[in-house]
């Protein structure tokens, strides 16, 4: 994980990796969570009252490719 992450934002959304069936996304607390696709992104951003279109609280690592759902 980036330096960024480290205080600076409320998630950040790493790169995702080809052949990886989800992307890690790590909370402010340090915690990690595997999301499988973008809505599932929307509603813990959602639930955490964050907007993962505001690069003031989001950073992204690597755009906004998500896995298919057969991981290739």
């Amino acid at each position: 994980m980036s330096d960024k992450a480290h205080g600076r934002f409320d998630l950040v959304v790493e790169a995702y990796r080809p052949g990886d069936t989800y992307r890690l996304v790590m909370l402010a607390d340090g915690t990690y969570r595997r999301l499988h696709d973008r809505g599932e992104l929307d509603a813990l951003a959602a639930g955490l009252g964050l907007d993962p279109a505001d690069r003031d609280q989001v950073a992204w690592e690597g755009g906004d490719e998500w896995p298919t759902h057969d991981g290739g």
